[in-house]
């Protein structure tokens, strides 16, 4: 959006001198009026509509309510420019070098306001110090902005699908890419493994601890698997603790038994293929245990926080050792914006060992571990100058969820929250009410929306999820409280009063909280409040052990996560009893399957054991047949062959129960919630006897075979897809028949048998009236390895796209059918559904690990490709060709002319021949222009679109892989995406404001501009609404 500065220009070519005035008068009465740089610069504001004091430059040079500042580097025409220390000067740019280190300005020069050049080839100003741009708020006569912060309900369609979410992030706030990811974590915990706890009892779910997650202690919450509502909790104000009584000292040992239960309710999508609108249903439950108490939320002096510094200089070494130690490797250098966790100090009292938790690491990757030069003489390492190389990063305060029972206070944003009727029903998943309407002062009939900075009050017990669109928010009944001071709130495009009751969103980037108190603690609260994928449950509690039979103390920190069911449709579930063939697809490999040996390798290749392969993983190879080639991993070995496509047995991951997830249960129904193997089905007694011969071999099954033996992916994989029918270890005191067995197995250790028996009254819930009146039942419940679990539901990756996805975005009509396109290629017309998968197979190849990635990505290639019409340029591409600008450019016309610096980018870009721009024009789905591209994405991908490049046009896989090469490995968009937003995050814009800078900065990579700006910005918010 131009910000109106260039338009003035002219009304200040003439009739004006420089001076020490706001070109208000003509002093000396020479026919000129005097006017300064800042002056000017006012001038120019007001008369583009701003009501912006005027300010000095060194004003200007701090002034961030009126200006936001912007990089130099993202400069647009427009803004404006600052010389602090050099002759404190500003001016207006007026235009850019294509790549933005040099350009023209407009200022009150010497000799009155004047054109000039900055930057390489100007005689006098170098590159401006700093770049602002006024607010857009500050400009009247605008046109208003998208008032509602959500869409108007359309017509009721299908109850949009459940997200799900891992229960935890990567340090950096990343999500994991898939579940190899968490279990090659998970392989280093040391206890809370799943269906086997201490003592030999079942153990329903598995530990995150600091051991897997230390960011989950302050920096990362602990987050909601799915949608769902929070339906009891337990908060600690502060940590319990149990004594024990050894011979000579009583020790007290600390530990928390807040939790948090939430409900979540799946349907699956429906069968449209055999029985119309039939869905496979299962009501499952959360339970997160052990969670940090209230009073911990403030800094916790027992939190055992790694410090974390941020490099502000480029150029340090990252080594396997110390600098100079026998075989050290060096990684490569660490980046200036990279934030290490600090993880040991070496005794040189110079070298440190860090944790990459965001930014660039030579050779090292997120997570990853090097050694680096950490101080001198006690403080930072110097960089060249002497300045210190890093920072202190203060530790943040923790965010809290928003699920405590109690009264909630929030502002509401800059883009304002429209003011709706009460759902009907008031369930969870139900339409929100319509928009509420009134005619105002001008006649209009216009939505009731509240101003930024309106104040609203709402229950957090009584957040419901309401669908708008396909979309799920979270909303509230809310009350308005009037400003008591400051500027008037209330409604934006009305006179009237607010209504005293109105439903609104309450969910960020709409509002802000400002804090919620609880009512209650050290009690189960009922709830029915609704919340979403990825919301925070909260953070890693203290959990301090008996460390023997004699005493002493184990601490870590950690949280008991746990999915089970109740539910008895839960066979129907599994059985996948509605056919649904929707969602990923799996190869299904029986066992004793031959493979077909992929040149050169000669005969058949035999998978002994049962496999299943993701669909999208299986690459399609043809030579006389069609083939998928597949790799699976069979008694320890990989295996690699040729499967025939006619013929394959495909499943949906809606076929539970064929892709081996099975019941286990104890055939003895007097069992107590002792694991007995003996009274297992074969197949568990087999995976039981595995545990210790993958295990320590010691001839005995115990917690400890868990953390070898899961390190082999075959049996990980069979074990974590059992669902175990037991009793919750969290309903039965210690002085019921579940517990009996504890007295003999600690009958040596009296102390210790007390001990547990108190913890363990501490720590259940089930007979509770608050939990009982939820209908979870008598206890003996089916549960879910969480990982597991939720791998089977998550897509390939964060906001996968569906069919239903894309057409809600995008629409229905059909792909790539301009006038410009072969009627006879792949890419004509192709399948909805076949894009699709071709999308979401690119982005899992090429780490779109960022919901913001495929956001933005199909943002732009959806303009660069004219609304997905075309996957080839409209234009001819003799713009981009040597017989258009040959080299006689740059002899009749100067090296700064932009027909010689055209004929430059040609041959710098690679169309060194005569009909290389038509040859080489755009391309795909993001248009890849240029010989040179062509040529890297042929070094990439073994394609050679250099000899045919309408394969990059005509095959439509071409079509959207190169696209995305060109995104990720050319332009490196994806890191940048990153930058932008990291450079963003303290601007003190809302995040709609950032995602419309950041959507900017993007755009002008793409396309070199700003073309069809404000279109990109608004299908960012379509998008990022639809794919959230």
């Amino acid at each position: 959006m131009s910000t109106g500065l260039l338009e003035q220009l002219d009304k200040y070519r003439s009739g004006y001198e420089y001076g020490p005035h706001k070109g208000e008068t003509d002093i000396d009465n020479d026919g000129k009026k005097e006017i300064d740089c800042s002056g000017l610069v006012y001038r120019l504001l007001k008369d583009a509509g701003y009501t912006i004091p005027y300010r000095t430059t060194s004003q200007l040079n701090t002034d961030r309510v009126h200006f936001d500042e912007i990089p130099v580097e993202s400069a647009e025409p427009g803004d404006i420019a600052l010389w602090i220390n050099f002759h404190g000067h500003t001016g207006v740019i007026e235009t850019l070098s294509g790549i933005s280190s040099s350009g023209d300005f407009f200022g009150s020069q010497s000799r009155g306001p004047k054109t000039a050049k900055y930057g390489p080839g100007s005689d006098h100003w170098p590159m401006p110090e700093k770049v602002l741009r006024p607010k857009p708020q500050f400009r009247g006569a605008q046109p208003a902005p998208a008032a509602a912060p959500v869409p108007t309900p359309v017509s009721a369609g299908p109850a949009p699908l459940m997200n799900f979410q891992y229960p935890f992030r990567k340090s950096d706030g990343k999500q994991f890419t898939d579940s190899e990811e968490i279990y090659k974590l998970l392989e280093n915990e040391t206890s809370g493994n799943f269906l086997l706890g201490s003592h030999g009892f079942w153990h329903g779910g598995i530990h995150i601890s600091n051991n897997v997650a230390p960011q989950c202690m302050r920096d990362e919450p602990i987050r909601c698997i799915g949608d769902g509502v929070v339906v009891a909790y337990r908060l600690n104000e502060d940590y319990l603790a149990t004594a024990f009584e050894a011979e000579y000292t009583t020790e007290a040992l600390r530990y928390s038994n807040s939790f948090c239960l939430v409900r979540h309710d799946y349907k699956s999508p429906p069968n449209t293929d055999v029985t119309p609108n039939t869905n496979n249903e299962l009501t499952f439950y959360s339970l997160y245990m052990h969670l940090l108490p209230y009073q911990r939320y403030a800094d916790d002096p027992d939190s055992l926080v790694a410090p974390k510094i941020k490099m502000v200089a480029s150029g340090f070494k990252a080594r396997s050792d110390i600098n100079g130690a026998a075989d050290c490797v060096l990684y490569g250098s660490i980046s200036a914006g990279t934030e290490i966790e600090v993880l040991e100090e070496h005794a040189d009292h110079i070298h440190a060992k860090g944790k990459l938790i965001k930014g660039t690491v030579g050779g090292r990757t997120v997570g990853q571990e090097f050694w680096f030069a950490y101080k001198q003489n006690g403080v930072a390492y110097p960089r060249d100058g002497g300045a210190p190389s890093w920072t202190q990063i203060n530790a943040p305060e923790r965010k809290r969820p928003d699920y405590w029972k109690g009264k909630v206070r929030a502002i509401v944003s800059g883009i304002g929250v429209t003011l709706r009727a009460a759902p009907s029903p008031q369930n969870n998943g139900a339409s929100a009410g319509e928009a509420m309407r009134q005619v105002n002062d001008h006649g209009e009939n216009k939505e009731l929306i509240l101003c930024a900075n309106s104040v609203i009050e709402f229950d957090s017990e009584k957040i419901l999820n309401l669908k708008i669109g396909p979309k799920l928010y979270k909303m509230a009944e809310c009350s308005f409280l009037p400003s008591a001071s400051g500027a008037p709130t209330g409604l934006k495009y009305h006179s009237t009063s607010v209504p005293e009751v109105f439903w609104a969103c309450v969910e960020q980037p709409y509002v802000q909280w400002q804090g919620l108190v609880p009512a209650e603690f050290d009690k189960v609260v009922p709830m029915n409040a609704a919340i979403k994928a990825g919301d925070t449950i909260g953070f890693l509690g203290l959990n301090e052990t008996l460390a023997g039979p004699d005493g002493g103390v184990s601490r870590s920190y950690q949280v008991h996560v746990e999915i089970f069911s109740a539910d008895p449709k839960i066979e129907d579930f599994l059985k996948n009893k509605a056919a649904v063939k929707k969602g990923k697809q799996y190869l299904h490999l029986p066992a004793d399957t031959n493979l077909k040996g992929k040149s050169p390798q000669t005969g058949l290749v035999k998978i002994s054991n049962e496999n299943f392969v993701e669909l999208e993983k299986a690459i399609p190879y043809k030579d006389t047949e069609d083939w998928y080639d597949v790799t699976v991993t069979d008694n320890a070995e990989k295996k690699t062959g040729l499967l025939k496509k006619e013929g394959a047995l495909l499943l949906s991951q809606h076929d539970w129960e064929k892709l081996g997830f099975r019941v286990v249960k104890e055939s003895n129904s007097n069992a107590d919630g002792f694991l007995d193997p003996d009274d297992m089905p074969d197949f568990f007694q087999a995976l039981y006897k595995e545990l210790d011969r993958l295990g320590n071999k010691d001839q005995k099954v115990t917690p400890e075979d868990f953390p070898i033996a899961l390190k082999n992916v075959e049996f990980r994989n069979h074990w974590s897809r059992l669902i175990a029918y037991h009793p919750t270890e969290w309903k039965s005191k210690s002085d019921s028949i579940k517990w009996a067995r504890l007295d003999k197995l600690l009958e040596d250790s009296p102390s210790v048998l007390k001990h547990e028996k108190e913890r363990i009254d501490s720590l259940v819930f089930w007979d509770d009236p608050v939990v009982q009146s939820k209908g979870l039942g008598d206890g003996v419940i089916w549960h879910f390895h969480p990982i597991a679990f939720l791998s089977n539901f998550i897509g390939g990756g964060c906001c996968e796209l569906t069919l239903e996805s894309f057409k809600a975005i995008f629409g229905n009509r059909p792909l790539f059918t301009a006038d410009n396109m072969s009627t006879t290629c792949s890419s004509y017309n192709v399948d909805h559904q076949k894009f699709v998968d071709l999308l979401n197979a690119a982005f899992k190849k090429f780490n779109f690990t960022d919901c913001r990635y495929k956001i933005h990505f199909l943002s732009q290639c959806y303009h660069e490709s004219d609304k997905f019409a075309t996957t080839r340029e409209y234009a001819s591409g003799n713009d981009y060709d040597l017989a258009t600008y040959p080299a006689s450019m740059c002899t009749l016309y100067d090296e700064g002319h932009k027909k010689c610096k055209r004929h430059r980018q040609i041959l710098a870009e690679g169309n060194t021949t005569i009909g290389d721009g038509p040859k080489y024009k755009g391309r795909g789905i993001m248009q890849v222009t240029w010989k040179g591209t062509y040529q890297r994405y042929k070094d990439f991908s073994g394609i050679d679109c250099i000899a045919n490049p309408e394969i990059l046009s005509e095959q439509i896989e071409h079509a959207v892989n190169a696209s995305v090469w060109f995104w990720v490995k050319y332009k490196n968009l994806n890191a940048r995406i990153d930058q932008y937003y990291d450079s963003l995050k303290n601007s003190g814009k809302t995040q709609e404001e950032i995602d419309a800078e950041v959507v900017r900065l993007v755009t002008r990579k793409v396309n070199g501009g700003a073309t069809h700006l404000g279109e990109r910005q608004q299908l960012f918010k379509k998008i990022n609404e639809a794919m959230k």
